[in-house]
């Protein structure tokens, strides 16, 4: 097995070399940040792929930032690397692959008619003839991953299969319709009797809706999608429809939410509700706004209605900020509807640059469960008594001296029923360039302490860049120790990890990651497998 992921691998690396391509600088910008992902809005993502990672400028050297988890036309998801430190409209460099492609020379038409060449070209100069600027454009990802979990202990092997499809079709035929979709079916071993019951249990559409521009200020969509404006509502089944006018923008939806249990359709779940919008920028400063009102409804009865506020500036030189805040408007309790206004959660983040080589920030949130009267009946009690969770955190990031970065962040979460609060610290070092090999050498280390464990995780990573960056190596090595309470013996792992991920050939890309988990009589593997193809 050992010699067949060499061979494997070598000629893996073997092909790569073969690959035509070349990678340009693209930059985009932040359109809306959540505790786990980061949006990113590009002129288009052709030749970004998921698992690509993103960057950010400090002290003029591009800065790993971000690694992409999905994508569409114009826009990615990503998970951060070491922090969560971005703000709406921060810029992201994504290195989008280029086709080296042969110049393609186009001869003009051979006219006969030199009378109506003579017209078209006074028509031309006069601005007579409308162009068509609806162009038909195609691009997509299909693939295929596996996960695997094994072991030499009794327990049986577990095997995931996913199969992706994400198909964007921008002005079909050269018109003013544009189709989206992005969808995933899961297939785990011993669990096809579930899918057979209901496909949604495999099935997961994220998006698949048609949009049409009424004209380059307007437009309406019919189908399930993510909108960007009101993001944490969530995907919307339905009627969609958004107008500009000036720096506002204003919106409104109809439709259904998706299942609470498996994702799928479902008619009951009715939601409705609007959105304005105003957008200030100058050459130095920005300003962001929006507010929306949702109606949530479960059986034609109302399940939740709030209001979403969201604020993102830059007003003061080196500091940004941005916040969230959701107030819910409806309460039921003991068969009384009561229309009151109530702080569900709020969320701020403040950043601060002295200086180049220095990057503050700070986050605070505090959340109440968010009740959803007829869906959670049968434990709202249980929902309401539980009080509101807050959260505190901090975080430094310092350019030591040209590729040295070092990096610390510490967070701080409680309620009243834990018996302690949470604490974490999570610290790094890293080296660009060690020894001049073009070697990124990363030392980070984690500190842990919650209810039920206490926990230290050090980590060393290795990676580096191949063939003008169309091919990435990376290892690693992780010591786990983990105490828990009421436990005299502890958790103690050693965790080895392989990574490639490289372009075989054109438009067609690999990736593996392998994981070995060491413990003193067993041993545990995992194995991460993708082949992606974009068209």
């Amino acid at each position: 097995m050992r010699h067949f992921f060499i061979v494997f691998i070598l000629f893996i690396l073997g092909l790569s070399l073969k690959a035509q391509t070349s990678t340009e600088e693209t930059v985009g910008t932040v359109s809306f940040v959540t505790s786990q992902s980061v949006y990113v809005k590009y002129p288009s993502t052709a030749g970004i792929i998921v698992g690509d990672t993103l960057f950010s400028y400090f002290n003029n050297q591009l800065i790993p930032a971000l690694i992409v988890k999905n994508l569409s036309s114009s826009s990615v998801v990503c998970s951060f690397i070491s922090a969560n430190n971005f703000n709406v409209n921060d810029k992201i460099i994504a290195k989008r692959r280029l086709e080296n492609k042969k110049t393609e020379i186009i001869k003009p038409p051979v006219k006969d008619n030199l009378i109506e060449a003579s017209d078209t070209s006074k028509a031309a100069e006069k601005g007579e003839i409308n162009k068509n600027t609806h162009k038909q454009k195609i691009n997509g990802t299909a693939g295929i991953s596996s996960i695997s979990n094994f072991s030499n202990t009794p327990y049986h092997p577990s095997y995931i299969f996913n199969y992706a499809l994400a198909l964007n079709i921008r002005n079909i035929a050269d018109s003013k319709f544009s189709f989206e979709s992005n969808m995933v079916f899961r297939q785990e071993n011993g669990e096809w009797s579930n899918v057979q019951k209901n496909i949604f249990n495999g099935l997961k559409i994220y998006d698949l809706s048609l949009i049409y521009d009424i004209n380059k200020d307007a437009h309406i969509s019919l189908g399930r999608r993510i909108n960007p404006n009101i993001s944490n509502i969530g995907a919307i089944d339905g009627l969609q429809a958004e107008k500009s006018i000036g720096n506002i923008s204003v919106g409104a939806f109809a439709g259904f939410r998706p299942d609470y249990s498996d994702y799928g359709f479902n008619t009951k779940l009715l939601q409705y509700g609007a959105y304005i919008g105003h957008n200030l920028q100058t050459s130095k400063r920005n300003m962001q706004n929006s507010l929306a009102i949702a109606e949530q409804m479960n059986n034609l009865k109302t399940d939740r209605r709030f209001l979403y506020f969201q604020h993102n500036s830059s007003l003061l030189k080196n500091v940004q900020l941005f916040c969230t805040s959701e107030i819910d408007l409806y309460r039921f309790l003991n068969e009384q509807k009561q229309n009151t206004a109530s702080l569900t959660s709020t969320y701020l983040s403040l950043r601060y640059r002295p200086f180049r080589k220095l990057m503050l920030s700070g986050t605070y949130d505090t959340r109440k469960n968010v009740i959803y009267y007829e869906t959670d009946k049968d434990y709202l009690s249980t929902l309401i008594e539980k009080e509101t969770r807050q959260g505190a955190g901090a975080q430094l990031n310092y350019n030591i001296y040209k590729n040295i970065y070092f990096g610390a962040r510490g967070g701080y979460r409680f309620q009243k029923s834990d018996t302690r609060p949470t604490r974490n610290a999570y610290l790094f070092l890293t080296h660009n360039n060690l020894f001049k090999s073009q070697i990124s050498t990363t030392l980070s280390a984690t500190l842990l302490e919650t209810n039920y464990l206490n926990g230290q995780v050090y980590n060393l990573r290795f990676s580096r860049a191949f063939n003008s960056g169309k091919m990435n190596l990376s290892t690693a090595y992780s010591y786990v120790h983990y105490k828990i309470m009421r436990s005299q013996i502890p958790l103690i792992q050693h965790i080895a990890n392989l990574s490639i991920s490289t372009e075989v050939v054109k438009k067609l890309y690999f990736s593996l990651n392998f994981e070995d988990d060491l413990e003193k009589s067993n041993q545990f593997y995992r194995l991460y497998v993708q082949i992606k193809k974009r068209f």
